[in-house]
C-alpha cells in the first residue's frame, strides 16, 4: 500500500548525465525555457505521460517521468536541422549538430 506522504511529495527535475553537455551549450534563455516546461510537467505529476518530447526554438526536448520515483528526468536535446536550414535557407547542417 502506498503512503499518502508519497502522494504528496512533489516531482523533482534532474538533468541525466547524458544531457548534460548538451545543457550546457544553451543559451541562458533557451535554458530557463526548458527548465520552465519541465517543472509544469512536474507539477502535473502523474498526470504525464512516461516520456515525452517538446519544442522550443528548433530544439527538441526529451524527457522521461519515473511515477514511482516521483522524477522528472531531462534525457536528451535534439536540433530540427531541417527546421533551422529551411528557415535559414541553407543547404548545410548547423555547425553544433546535436544543439
Amino acid at each position: 500500500m502506498k503512503s499518502p506522504r508519497n502522494t504528496h511529495r512533489p516531482y523533482t527535475v534532474e538533468i541525466s548525465a547524458g544531457a548534460w553537455s548538451q545543457v550546457a551549450r544553451l543559451s541562458q534563455e533557451r535554458y530557463r525555457a526548458i527548465q520552465a516546461h519541465l517543472e509544469r510537467v512536474a507539477s502535473l505529476g502523474a498526470q504525464t505521460e512516461a516520456s515525452a518530447t517538446f519544442q522550443v526554438d528548433e530544439l527538441h526536448v526529451h524527457y522521461a517521468v519515473d511515477a514511482r520515483r516521483r522524477l522528472v528526468t531531462l534525457v536528451d536535446i535534439t536540433r530540427d536541422t531541417a527546421g533551422v536550414m529551411k528557415a535559414a535557407g541553407r543547404s548545410t547542417a548547423p555547425k553544433a549538430p546535436g544543439l
